[in-house]
């Protein structure tokens, strides 16, 4: 019983000094309104401001957003769900 608990014990803190796979800064999945729209001055990213959280985005996507707009990222690209006026 004893050797059970401990080998337990020891995965769990083996599997919390390994980094997961599937880690990163970005969710693999945001949706929520735009808060704000800027443009870094020392990186030159378009960034959004989208659930109080700033996110890198395409210029073009950033051309096409305004504040308000219901936005999606899926992982691979963004997408307006909803504009504010419609």
């Amino acid at each position: 019983m004893l050797k059970a608990v401990m080998l337990v014990a020891l995965a769990t803190t083996l599997a919390q000094a390994v980094p997961s796979c599937g880690g990163g800064d970005e969710p693999t999945q945001v949706i929520g309104w735009v808060e704000a729209k800027r443009i870094d001055s020392s990186s030159h990213d378009f960034l959004l401001v989208v659930n109080s959280v700033e996110y890198a985005v395409p210029g073009y996507f950033y051309q096409q957003v305004e504040i308000g707009d219901l936005v999606k990222w899926d992982g691979t690209t963004w997408t307006i769900v909803k504009k504010r006026n419609a």
